[in-house]
């Protein structure tokens, strides 16, 4: 038995799965870094290991896998950082679908230089496929959902030798079954959380290959942070609702500003990514906020995407809210739109959104000095040719500054996952560590899934080549950083 100040853990972000020559976005994991902080709360001596990071210049080619590439640290590296750590426990982060093989792999690398090592998988992917995941013998538990607090009592109550069987959220196995617990300890406020532990990731690192979730920042040191968790918005495609639930839990204005004091003060960020997709809604929270941090000069985006409707009424006040965020350093937003198909958005995705209202939100946020980005997407179960190009027609009549086109990922544990499944929608041989938001997963009319992939780069540069025309100096500013010598520049795939 060990007391929890005794205890050391470390916590990897495995190797991932992106594509060749395509823009593979690297950031600090806030998951990995809640959870470590509050381990660090309890007196653990805690690890992070971003093999990604570590490993971001070794990108070698997956054999059969057309343009596909694994990223990260060798196999050796690997070994040699957990030797060196000599935890006594290791937890595994599961973010993305193209992890989920590298975690196994990852698992054995650990057990072959300790098989007493217990090891413990979570993450967004963790809650829909523990039960494949865990059919790899050599690990030992998993954590659905929210685990900031659930973690931690799981590694002082399994060191103390306490049952920790009962743990929110826990997997096991029992024989030859797996329990699964129910989940629970849901943080209902968020502001009595520690900050992300970004002491123990390398920022520097992060900054240097500047591949954020926004990759054309204002500003290469960036940071990233979360205002809220849940989503009340009911959208088929998305797993928002399954990660944090339908009811949204707001940090307060406070806690968000000395976050972002924070990060300006120990890492010289001059620019801050929201990751989360309603910083609108609560106007309130949102012009406290901006009255806090307008006095820090720092510029920021909704990278995540807000909704085009919020505050959209006829008064004013959805321009007024976006002046709002301009005088406090937003310079862009982004509008989650999907499709330029209303019957679309009405029927399959289940979004609650008129088509009417984003023109006039775009133009009120143009109004109000900021540029605006539209999330597309494109190639949902049973989607015609002639639907996706009414979804290009309906973005190149607004005045937006640029566009990313995502090919539709059957995300497993959404409802257009299961409709897609049970219609044969889903491509032959389909692969869940094929879902990248480049890669064609879903059978496309009358074309194969590479001839899709390049005709979605098509529309992408059809797109944001407008606005080279209409605002050189705009573009040159934007995609500076990856315009070639002739100030040319195609729109790569993103992973």
């Amino acid at each position: 038995m060990k007391k929890i100040e005794d205890v050391r853990v470390l916590l990897i972000t495995p190797n991932v799965l992106g594509l060749k020559d395509g823009i593979n976005r690297i950031q600090p994991g806030l998951g990995i870094m809640y959870i470590a902080a509050v381990l660090e709360q309890r007196g653990c001596e805690v690890s992070i290991y971003d093999s990604v990071l570590e490993g971001y210049e070794r990108q070698i080619e997956v054999p059969g896998r057309l343009n596909i590439v694994e990223i990260g640290d060798s196999d050796e590296t690997i070994k040699q950082r957990i030797s060196d750590f000599r935890p006594d426990m290791i937890g595994i982060s599961v973010l993305f679908y193209n992890q989920s093989a590298q975690a196994g792999h990852l698992s054995c690398l650990a057990k072959s230089i300790n098989s007493s090592i217990p090891i413990i998988i979570g993450g967004n992917q963790v809650g829909e496929e523990y039960q494949t995941l865990m059919q790899n013998e050599y690990i030992d538990f998993a954590m659905t959902n929210e685990s900031d607090y659930n973690f931690a009592d799981f590694v002082e109550k399994y060191f103390a030798g306490d049952d920790f069987y009962k743990t929110p959220g826990l997997v096991y196995r029992e024989g030859d079954n797996l329990v699964a617990n129910p989940p629970g300890g849901i943080v209902k406020n968020l502001s009595e959380l520690p900050f992300p532990a970004r002491h123990l990731v390398d920022m520097e690192k992060y900054f240097e290959i500047s591949m954020f979730h926004n990759p054309y920042s204002r500003h290469p040191r960036v940071g990233n942070i979360m205002t809220s968790r849940g989503c009340p918005e009911k959208c088929s495609f998305c797993t928002t609702p399954l990660r944090w639930g339908r009811n949204i839990r707001w940090r307060s204005p406070e806690n968000i500003y000395e976050e972002i004091l924070h990060l300006k003060e120990q890492y010289g960020v001059g620019e801050i990514q929201f990751e989360d997709d309603s910083l609108t809604l609560n106007i309130k929270n949102l012009y406290k906020l901006c009255d806090l941090i307008a006095p820090l000069n720092l510029s920021w985006n909704t990278v995540n995407g807000i909704r085009a409707d919020y505050h959209g009424t006829k008064d004013g006040k959805q321009e007024q809210m976006f002046r709002k965020m301009a005088d406090a350093g937003c310079y862009q937003v982004c509008l989650g739109v999907e499709t330029g198909n209303q019957d679309l958005l009405d029927g399959l995705l289940s979004k609650n959104l008129n088509l009417k209202t984003i023109e006039p939100c775009v133009n009120a946020a143009k109004k109000a000095g900021l540029a605006v980005h539209l999330f597309l997407m494109v190639g949902f179960p049973g989607e015609s040719l002639e639907q996706m190009e009414n979804t290009i027609s309906f973005a190149e009549k607004l005045d937006v500054d640029s566009c990313s086109i995502s090919i539709y990922s059957p995300l497993p544990g959404t409802p257009l996952y299961a409709y897609a499944r049970d219609n044969n929608f889903l491509v032959d041989g389909f692969s869940k560590d094929n879902i990248l938001f480049a890669k064609a997963n879903i059978k496309i009319p009358d074309m194969n899934s590479t001839e899709f992939e390049t005709q979605v780069v098509d529309w992408t540069n059809r797109l944001n080549r407008r606005l080279k025309e209409k605002a050189p100096e705009k573009f040159q500013e934007k995609y500076a950083k990856f315009l070639d010598k002739n100030n040319t520049f195609l729109f790569k795939k993103h992973s």
